[in-house]
């Protein structure tokens, strides 16, 4: 059971330019540590070629997505999709997520808070004016029941006052004021 190698999709302008520029570190790298080779580059697109004294060379290419690399006559052509390891494209697709929840996902997330927060809110403020006026209904409601026992009161009065008269049979007279 052989493994596939996955498709991934890279740009092949960027990764030949990071081809290139891993090719002249190295290139740096070799002239600074004293080596013995000739490194050329020619104009463009051209190829790399790496010699030695023995007359032995190496040439870097990146042609049609794929990088060859030619030594003695034996040529090496590798796709550009196998150049990027797999866990290099999974941290970039990770940072990428990372990054779209940081500009998209959080302010979307605060807003979403502030609004449940603000609804709290406003429910606790309804159920205090709410709380008020009953209170001030209650009050009322012993008020005006208080009213109507006065009046109660005052017509029992009212009855058993004329109720006495009647009985003594004396008629009242109540004087008119004069205009």
């Amino acid at each position: 059971m052989s493994a596939q190698p996955q498709e991934r999709a890279i740009d092949p302008v960027q990764l030949e330019r990071e081809i290139s520029e891993r090719v002249e570190q190295a290139v740096s790298e070799a002239v600074n540590a004293g080596s013995e080779q000739a490194v050329t580059r020619g104009s463009g697109q051209s190829p790399i070629i790496i010699s030695e004294n023995n007359g032995e060379s190496v040439t870097i290419d990146f042609n049609d997505g794929n990088l060859i690399i030619s030594q003695d006559g034996n040529t090496r052509q590798i796709p550009w999709r196998d150049a990027v390891p797999q866990g290099a494209v999974d941290i970039a697709q990770s940072m990428a997520a990372i990054v779209f929840f940081l500009v998209v996902g959080w302010p979307i997330a605060r807003a979403v808070a502030r609004w449940i927060g603000r609804r709290g809110e406003t429910r606790a403020a309804d159920s205090a004016l709410r709380q008020q006026f009953e209170a001030r209904f209650e009050n009322l409601e012993r008020n005006l029941d208080t009213v109507a026992i006065e009046m109660e009161k005052l017509s029992e009065a009212q009855r058993f006052t004329t109720k006495l008269l009647a009985e003594r049979g004396d008629r009242v007279t109540v004087p008119m004021h004069e205009r």
